[in-house]
């Protein structure tokens, strides 16, 4: 802190100035003759009465003479026979001492010694000694100064100092000190951990040095401005000597001798929680916007699920009350089923779409993976759709590009199948003319798998919406094409789970198309190409359902399904044998009893004992006969349980019949081979 103003600087101008009165004291009492003139006889007289310091005249170590200050500055009364006392007696033993190696030198100057006054109390002196003539005799003069006040300032100094330093040097926040000019003069440590600069790097050099040219520009330094105001608070940046940019507060005050005193603060903290916290309040908004726009989304799709759901099911409720008229002939009655039959449809496909968002929200849906031929799969879907296409007018291509043994893979076929399904349904829903095209082709590691239509196509500020759930490109096109809003969304978080993603490409007015992209698992041993091929070669080769008998026990409580049933199997087969079980038990034991039964229809939910239960115990004295279980539950959960039951086949309810007659395919080609 050499660079300081002086602390002590009050101090040492009130002793300049005694030491100043005292010299012209000395020369009153004659530097040069050593004799006291009549005149100064007289001064000294004046002197005594009004000197602040206390004057001893002392001959051969005892006192002759003491002014008035004397008295009172060792607390003796003016009655006191003082007079004649010893001087030293005054002094304690170290100022005894002092003042007697003085004595003896004839010592002349000042010098500082602890007094003791009447009552005991000691205090400390400072003393001007010499030696003088006095009526012919050489006596010494000691003037004697209380510095008690001085001693105890300037022990308040030398603390306030230690304080100051102390303060200065170990403060959390960095402190600079800089000069009139604006050049620093001094700055503790904290601002050399805050900056990287040492000392002798900064002090003597412009306090410029320290701020970003940015900064400056934007705040320019104000020295003058301090003489008008107390304290200037500003913000800046400092640039460190690592080239390190820190925003810092900077409290800037004048001190005395126009020294300016500047606190430093760091705001990288600040700053840093200050984005923190608008960035969590704008997450906070959006959030609330967000939840806002769900529960709006919700609403209207609550509004919508109920127009989807009431709309099928006046057609199916409406034309099954018409089938019962009296005056409706084959045509009309015709007609009439195919609206009902369009409607449950209609009507299955919403109810699928939300027992799937259901259970994608539990977040507990797992991944089964079969191997599939993709080019069946493609043909497969393409017979279902083809006929719709048609109908609306907007052919469906197809494109397959690789050879089966190419397209053998490992994927879970139920989602694919949904997904695929899900795609082309929102591609013939939006597709008003021109065509849709399915196809895929193989990248690397990658499927993929396009859609494409020549649709409406959707607005490129649309195409990240219409994956979330509820959500439309546009609210209109609910009313005016109908859907819940919910087949992408599950198409993407299905895809997801299968390891892939879906891209979209679109313009609106001129089509879309959309792209699954899924790993490529290629099947590899032979066992398994084979059993795939099998099961194509039994729907190819089995030309005549009806050359062969067939044997099927249905499980069934309800009669309406069990009927369904009938009707269906009765159709595609008449010399199919029908057996009825209306309980797991009754199941167990007629397959137990009755060793021709080459089918079992089971239904999961049945009475007494249900079809999983009933199927394990069939396994165990009938383990090659092929069991189907038929549900009307469809999660991964119930599909893997009736597997590890030792069912064959799982079929959704409804039953799709297509599906359902190539299993009876499957199982007449094997009953005709083990016949052989």
């Amino acid at each position: 802190m050499s660079d300081m103003p002086d602390s002590n600087y009050d101090l040492k101008k009130q002793n300049e100035l005694l030491k100043k009165e005292i010299e012209d004291l000395k020369q009153k009492l004659g530097e040069k003759e050593h004799e006291l003139s009549d005149d100064t006889q007289e001064w000294y007289k004046v002197l005594e009465k009004y000197s602040r310091e206390g004057i001893f005249l002392i001959e051969k170590g005892h006192l002759i003479q003491l002014n008035k200050m004397g008295y009172k500055m060792f607390g003796f009364d003016e009655h006191d026979d003082v007079i004649g006392m010893p001087s030293l007696d005054v002094f304690d033993d170290e100022g005894k001492k002092i003042i007697q190696e003085k004595v003896e030198e004839k010592f002349i100057g000042f010098y500082k010694v602890t007094a003791i006054k009447k009552d005991g109390t000691r205090f400390p002196v400072e003393i001007y000694g010499r030696n003088i003539m006095f009526k012919g005799r050489e006596v010494r003069l000691a003037i004697i100064r209380d510095i008690s006040e001085s001693v105890e300032t300037e022990k308040k100094l030398q603390q306030n100092e230690i304080k100051f330093k102390t303060l200065f040097e170990y403060a959390g926040d960095a402190i600079l000190v800089g000069d009139e000019n604006g050049y620093i003069v001094d700055m503790n440590g904290r601002f050399s951990e805050l900056t990287g600069y040492d000392r002798n790097e900064l002090i003597g050099y412009f306090v410029e040095k320290i701020f970003t040219k940015e900064s400056l520009k934007r705040n320019p330094l104000k020295f003058d401005l301090l003489k008008k105001v107390p304290l200037i608070i500003s913000e800046r940046e400092v640039l460190c000597k690592d080239g390190r940019i820190i925003p810092i507060e900077m409290n800037t005050t004048l001190m005395e001798n126009n020294y300016h005193l500047a606190i430093i603060r760091d705001l990288s903290e600040r700053k840093k929680n200050q984005l923190e916290l608008m960035e969590k309040n704008m997450e906070l908004q959006l959030a609330k916007e967000k939840a806002e726009e769900n529960d709006k989304l919700k609403s209207e799709f609550l509004a919508n699920m109920s127009h989807e759901i009431r709309t099928p099911m006046n057609g199916i409720l409406g034309f099954a009350r018409m089938l019962g008229e009296d005056d409706i002939d084959k045509e009309q009655q015709k007609f009439y089923i195919d609206i009902i039959e369009n409607s449950s449809n209609q009507l299955m496909r919403i109810i699928d779409d939300i027992l799937e968002i259901s259970i994608l929200e539990t977040k507990q849906v797992k991944i089964v993976e079969h191997p599939i031929n993709l080019n069946r799969l493609f043909l497969e879907l393409f017979t279902i759709y083809d006929h719709q296409a048609k109908n609306n007018k907007t052919p469906l291509y197809l494109k397959t590009v690789l050879p089966d043994d190419k397209v053998t893979i490992y994927v879970d076929d139920v989602k694919l199948r949904k997904v695929i399904c899900n795609l082309i349904d929102n591609a013939l829903r939006y597709t008003n003319e021109g065509y849709i095209e399915l196809g895929y082709e193989l990248k690397g590691d990658a499927l993929y798998i396009r859609i494409k239509d020549t649709g409406i196509g959707i607005p490129k500020d649309k195409q990240k919406k219409i994956f979330e759930r509820f959500s439309q490109a546009d609210k209109h096109l609910s009313r005016e094409y109908g859907g819940l809003g919910l087949g992408l969304s599950i198409a993407k978080e299905n895809t997801e789970l299968m390891g892939g993603k879906i891209l979209v490409a679109s313009e609106e007015g001129k089509g879309s198309e959309f792209t699954l992209v899924i790993p490529y698992k290629p099947v590899n041993t032979e066992d398994e190409e084979n059993e795939i091929k099998n099961k194509d070669r039994a729907i190819v080769e089995a030309e005549g359902i009806n050359r062969h008998d067939l044997t099927v026990l249905i499980a069934e409580d309800e009669e309406v399904n069990f009927f369904y049933l009938t009707t269906i199997i009765s159709k595609l087969n008449k010399n199919i044998d029908i057996l009825h079980a209306k309980t797991g038990a009754e199941a167990v034991e007629i397959c137990r009893n009755n060793d021709k039964i080459d089918l079992v229809l089971m239904d999961i939910k049945m009475p007494k004992l249900n079809g999983l239960d009933a199927t394990r115990m069939i396994r165990e004295f009938r383990p090659g006969l092929n069991i189907i279980i038929q549900s009307a539950y469809s999660t991964f959960e119930d599909r893997h349980n009736a597997l590890d039951a030792g069912c064959n086949e799982f079929l959704e309810k409804p039953i799709n019949v297509e599906l359902f007659k190539d299993i009876l395919k499957r199982m007449i080609l094997k009953k005709s081979e083990h016949d052989n």
